[in-house]
């Protein structure tokens, strides 16, 4: 029985760290990649912005953006503009798989990066072309698409996860196991 206890714990905490170490990488400015190798190059989140900053220059790709996300049924973006290291920044208030295959795919991930920003609200309140569709919160950032997509899609961030979560309980093990063989001080027998 301990040994699923531990089983489960270690999945529940490569389940927490995981989306974690992502979220910090993309706030330190690491810009980790997806596997499409599309990167995420920011976060804005209640207390911590560290989104990238705007260049003010125009690129090339950046109508060309603009007229993929129009065009597709993907409503989680929030903002386009030219970051300083001359990709095109896309706030989005979702991160899915299909989101960076796609944009990986027709696009590249030295072209584009998304900024995570779950709390920026909605453009339009009464849906596109003035509809009578409002999202809810948990339509509009879609939590549970968001943090699968931060545990699974960061290739080295799960690895780094999983030997973390490794280390720990190995740590744990063997602590354990010296307890149990070591005699307490008061139990020695004459």
């Amino acid at each position: 029985m301990i040994r699923v206890r531990d089983a489960v714990l270690a999945a529940l905490c490569v389940a927490v760290l995981t989306p974690l170490l992502v979220l910090s990488t993309a706030a330190a400015g690491f810009g980790p990649r997806h596997w499409s190798g599309v990167p995420l190059t920011g976060v804005a989140l209640p207390l911590l912005d560290a989104r990238p900053t705007s260049s003010g220059t125009r690129v090339a790709a950046l109508d060309a953006i603009t007229d993929e996300l129009i065009a597709t049924e993907y409503r989680g973006w929030t903002a386009l503009y030219t970051g300083a290291d001359g990709r095109v920044q896309i706030e989005t208030t979702r991160l899915s798989a299909a989101l960076f295959r796609e944009l990986g795919d027709r696009f590249g991930g030295d072209t584009v990066g998304l900024v995570y920003t779950p709390m920026t609200p909605p453009m339009y309140p009464g849906g596109p072309g003035g509809g009578h569709t409002v999202e809810t919160t948990w339509q509009r950032t879609d939590p549970v698409s968001s943090w699968l997509t931060l545990l699974v899609g960061f290739p080295w961030q799960l690895g780094t996860a999983l030997l973390l979560t490794a280390a720990g309980w190995a740590l744990v093990l063997r602590r354990r196991r010296r307890a149990v063989a070591e005699p307490a001080h008061g139990d020695v027998d004459h």
